[in-house]
């Protein structure tokens, strides 16, 4: 049975106090002090006590012993990731491996017994495999999160919450092909509060943003599976509506106007109210998005030379 993502961070976690309780969350100084300490003290420990080898291996001595190597190099190196979630597990199982490689590499020189090759070689490579598969684990994890907020960052209006405009292009092409490849009518509306530059004027730059921010979370709950809004810039939002032919997209905005209009304002604002003028278009199968956009954006401007707090169409 599949172990889910969530769960086995949650068990891999478990391992962390004991990992710490190695000390292996050591500086690069105390690093080159184990190293030699390993070396030399199992070489002294071979040559005093045990059977050289007649018959030495070279090929099992290169290969072995190259192992070792880049296992102690990974060992030694990787204090850049010193702080994060996985360090310890990789440092600890970059150690170990380069033990047990090193270990290998002498058996082809002295005459190792079975406790001493099961306990200081198999055991410590198992060991240092399952730490290095908890690190990596919990570095793939940690370094997937992190791409998913910088995504989020990236297409995301900081104060509404809501795509912004990179963001919303990007939906608008998938929507887009979507649209073309299914045979769907496509509808775009660019959207525009009036006069809010008086609102800010008179109420401060800190409540026009509580009101953008509020408005924002207002009209997403307004769309359906189809329908994509963003902050187009400013007090500027656009949408996109798939599958919704002009009129469609036209009594769409109406109901969106009418809604804007009906937004309560905070105690000694409740006098202002605060209007949308809109720009409404339906992409035509030849135009592309950009020019669609800009159809939109004529007809907004024209709401707005018409008197505002209205929608037109294109």
């Amino acid at each position: 049975m599949a172990v889910p993502v969530g769960d086995f961070a949650e068990i891999t976690d478990l391992f962390s106090p004991c990992v710490e309780l190695l000390a292996f969350n050591m500086p690069l100084l105390s690093k080159i002090i184990v190293v030699i300490l390993a070396l030399a003290g199992f070489v002294i420990y071979d040559i005093a006590y045990l059977e050289p080898v007649d018959d030495i291996r070279v090929f099992n001595v290169v290969f072995e012993f190259s192992f070792a190597i880049m296992a102690l190099v990974m060992f030694l190196v990787i204090e850049s990731l010193k702080g994060k979630s996985f360090y310890q597990f990789l440092n600890a199982g970059f150690l170990l491996l380069f033990i047990s490689m090193y270990v290998d590499g002498l058996d082809q020189f002295y005459l190792h017994g079975e406790m001493y090759t099961a306990v200081a070689e198999k055991a410590t490579m198992f060991t240092g495999f399952i730490l290095l598969f908890v690190g990596i684990n919990k570095w793939i994890v940690e370094h997937g999160n992190l791409n998913k907020k910088l995504e989020n960052q990236a297409f995301t209006d900081e104060l509404t919450g809501l795509y912004n405009r990179r963001g919303l292009l990007k939906k608008f092409e998938a929507m887009m092909m979507q649209a073309d490849a299914e045979g769907q009518a496509m509808s775009i509306i660019i959207a525009d509060l009036d006069d809010f530059k008086e609102f800010n004027d008179t109420f401060g730059h800190l409540a026009g943003d509580d009101f953008l921010a509020e408005l924002g979370c207002h009209l997403l709950g307004m769309m359906g599976e189809q329908q994509v809004i963003g902050r187009w810039g400013g007090e500027e939002f656009a949408i996109g509506l798939l599958g919704s032919e002009l009129q469609q997209a036209l009594a769409f905005a109406e109901r969106l106007r009418l809604n804007v209009a009906q937004i309560e304002l905070p105690k000694g604002m409740s006098k202002h109210r605060v209007t949308i003028s809109m720009g409404v278009c339906e992409k035509a199968a030849d135009e592309s998005l950009m020019d669609a956009v800009k159809r939109a954006d004529r007809s907004l401007y024209q709401a707005k030379n018409l008197g505002k707090n209205q929608a037109i169409a294109s």
